[in-house]
């Protein structure tokens, strides 16, 4: 029997040798796969806007670095929906800020590097809108009039030259039975990775520098 199946094999060598060589190109192919869809996820931004501490209007924003490297957050850009109106302002600078800026001056200043994990807190949602308001001079416009909030993160990833970003759009139902509640409009905060995006991205910065 060992004589019939060496004559088989050797019969058959050529065959089994390209069934090998196949099973080997196969297993590089994925090796490689992983290898690739490991790379890219480090060269992939991931910024989270999250509503903490609550529902209401003095619940927080929280903008989180998710990515693998630190980026640095260059710029918020928020937009208020006002009726037919849409009032888009930095936040970054809208305020003058006291000489001690504490624990968190990244928070204070709305700008800053942020490793893996790290978060800035940049306030409430009503101190957000109020803010607004007021560097806008609306003084027609009152807290209950204000429907949306947009909130654009810019920020500069590993050594790229356009930015990356991301985008969350939050609800303001003022009716809601237990005073007025803050709802995220998605689930998940959209990123701006595209290069399309970036670069329109990009002259939006440019506008409001």
């Amino acid at each position: 029997m060992m004589d019939d199946f060496g004559r088989w094999l050797a019969a058959n060598a050529p065959t089994i040798s390209i069934f090998f060589n196949f099973l080997m190109v196969v297993v590089w192919i994925t090796y490689l796969q992983l290898l690739l869809v490991q790379f890219r996820a480090t060269r992939r931004s991931s910024i989270l806007i999250t509503r903490a501490a609550g529902r209401g209007m003095r619940s927080r924003c929280l903008v989180t670095n998710m990515s693998s490297q630190p980026l640095y957050v260059t710029s918020l850009i928020g937009t208020l929906h006002v009726g037919d109106r849409l009032i888009e302002l930095p936040l970054t600078d809208l305020r003058d800020l006291p000489g001690d800026l504490g624990d968190d001056p990244r928070s204070k200043m709305r700008q800053g590097s942020l490793n893996t994990g790290q978060y800035l807190d940049i306030g409430h949602f009503h101190e957000i809108v109020e803010v607004m308001l007021a560097a806008n001079e609306e003084t027609e416009v009152d807290m209950p009039q204000v429907e949306q909030l947009d909130l654009t993160v810019v920020a500069f990833y590993s050594r790229e030259d356009l930015p990356v970003g991301a985008v969350r759009s939050f609800h303001f139902d003022h009716k809601a039975a237990t005073g007025a509640r803050v709802r995220p409009l998605n689930l998940a905060t959209d990123q701006i990775r595209q290069m399309a995006r970036r670069r329109t991205l990009l002259k939006k910065v440019e506008y409001h520098m």
